[in-house]
């Protein structure tokens, strides 16, 4: 016997219906000039709503965090140049190479810990966990160099806090590239980097403040209070990080994310074409050590960095040039200011054209003017202070070359966990002994041939930035040529899944 549907069960269906209908005809929504403005330079004032809701939330957890996470970092990496030039130097008898010993034991626990921090991440302890419980270490590390009564003590300390501090910088990378778009990492990757110039800021603020209100306060002296002053700011942003960091989408248990985000988030994944993250094994590790992709981002990503050094000398010069202590510490914070705007604007315009092969090259030819301007020496003070603050602008480079890796290498998570964590390993290696060499601290602040390689290092930045381009397209049009033809794909960019 058939059974008809009582006619109040079919209304709703037919006003739905019709109301699908109207919504269909009905014009789209207009989007206001002032956000199309501000869509410019941030992504969650324009486009998809349900994206735009769900990065914004990323922004004020994770991306926030980032920020703050990579500020302390730097702010506890970098201090010592601080607490050099404002009497650490006299009251530890630093006359040698001590300066530079300092950044020497610092990027030998860099080197030592980057791979080991990120395969345990990888394996055996959430980020949310491991990276927040490093930086809580670290900043009790900082804060004991205030009593530290020896060059020796220093050293140790120093190497301690490199070798905890090895897990933030790729974890960071790592995260953000897990969590992030392809039009919405750089800029965020360039901010996130360029809360360390911020730090430098901040540090030398800091420093000229504390010279001059608390030096003695205590039995203390100003570059002491420093380092205990950056523990105290420290220790709570960690704190911060065990409720913020969401792990990845496909493991995460943040309590800020809905159920639905969740899925929102796993399924954003698929269809940006990005694997998710395995259980990595020593196959899938050989197979990343063994490509081409890995190598082909270091090459650039060490280069710019190498490049970029000159401005790490600016407050040695300024020290010989008579400056006070307290304009020591304040003047190259306009650099770090200078460092922070191109940074921003080169990722947005990266993010927006897509066009991270001739942004960093533009990028690198700055840095190679600035080299040469310091390498020359003998030009007007207001030329060599111009070289000094351009040098600044080679901080915006690095982020592209991470983000643009990010994107390369999208399908197969556990090498895009490794990149940055195997290009850290390369640029602390080559900061270990190059100010050893090439900036030695007896001749500063002219240095016979320390700026002549950093245009070398540029130079061969270029060269990266291309190959890694060209090695791109050549992997793209391999692969869509076995695709055409039917072939499997076995290539490093593809899943390392077994």
């Amino acid at each position: 016997m058939d059974v008809k549907q009582p006619p109040h069960v079919e209304t709703p269906v037919a006003e739905e219906s019709s109301s699908e209908v109207s919504n269909a005809n009905e014009s789209p929504k207009k989007i206001s000039l002032w956000r199309r403005a501000l869509g410019l330079i941030w992504d969650t004032f324009e486009g998809d709503p349900e994206e735009r809701r769900f990065v914004r939330k990323v922004d004020y957890f994770l991306f926030s965090y980032v920020m703050l996470g990579y500020f302390i970092k730097y702010l506890d990496q970098q201090n010592y140049s601080n607490a050099f030039v404002s009497g650490m130097q006299e009251d530890l008898e630093m006359y040698g190479n001590e300066r530079n010993l300092l950044v020497t034991y610092f990027n030998i626990g860099i080197i030592i810990g980057t791979i080991p921090s990120q395969l345990i991440q990888l394996q055996y302890v959430r980020p949310s966990i491991w990276i927040p419980s490093c930086e809580l270490a670290w900043s009790i590390l900082v804060m004991a160099m205030a009593g530290a009564k020896t060059p020796q003590t220093l050293y140790a300390l120093r190497f301690f806090v490199g070798l905890l501090e090895s897990c933030s910088f790729p974890g960071y990378a790592a995260l953000l590239g897990s969590w992030y778009g392809p039009t919405q990492l750089a800029k965020r990757v360039a901010l996130f980097e360029q809360s360390s110039a911020i730090a430098s800021m901040f540090s030398g603020y800091l420093q000229a403040a504390l010279y001059t209100g608390m030096n003695g306060k205590s039995g203390l002296k100003g570059w002491q209070w420093l380092f205990i002053f950056d523990a105290i700011i420290s220790i709570p942003i960690a704190a911060w990080g065990f409720f913020a960091i969401p792990d990845h989408p496909s493991t995460t248990r943040a309590f800020w994310l809905k159920k639905t985000d969740r899925e929102f988030a796993v399924q954003r994944e698929v269809n940006m074409g990005r694997a998710p993250s395995s259980k990595l094994t020593w196959k899938k590790l050989r197979k990343i050590y063994t490509g081409w992709h890995l190598w082909a981002f270091i090459f650039p990503y060490l280069m710019v960095a190498q490049a970029g050094q000159g401005s790490g000398f600016f407050n040695l010069w300024l020290k010989d040039q008579g400056y006070s202590t307290s304009q020591i510490n304040t003047i190259p914070t306009a650099g770090n200011a200078i460092s922070v705007i191109a940074s921003l604007f080169a990722g947005t315009i990266a993010d927006r054209t897509g066009t991270r092969k001739e942004t960093c090259a533009v990028i690198c030819v700055i840095v190679i003017v600035s080299n040469i301007l310091l390498s020359v020496w003998d030009i007007p003070r207001a030329a060599l202070l111009l070289a000094f603050f351009l040098s600044f602008v080679s901080a915006a480079a690095q982020p592209l070359i991470i983000a643009w890796g990010q994107e390369v290498t999208q399908n197969n998570a556990e090498l895009r966990q490794m990149l940055v964590a195997t290009g850290n390993i390369f640029t602390y290696a080559f900061m270990a002994w190059i100010p050893l060499v090439a900036f030695p601290t007896y001749d500063a602040p002219h240095y016979k041939y320390g700026y002549q390689l950093l245009i070398m290092f540029g130079g061969l930045a270029i060269v990266g930035v291309y190959l890694f381009g060209w090695l791109d397209e050549w992997d793209r049009k391999r692969k869509a040529t076995r695709a055409a033809t039917g072939q499997e794909e076995s290539g490093q960019g593809t899943s390392l899944a077994e």
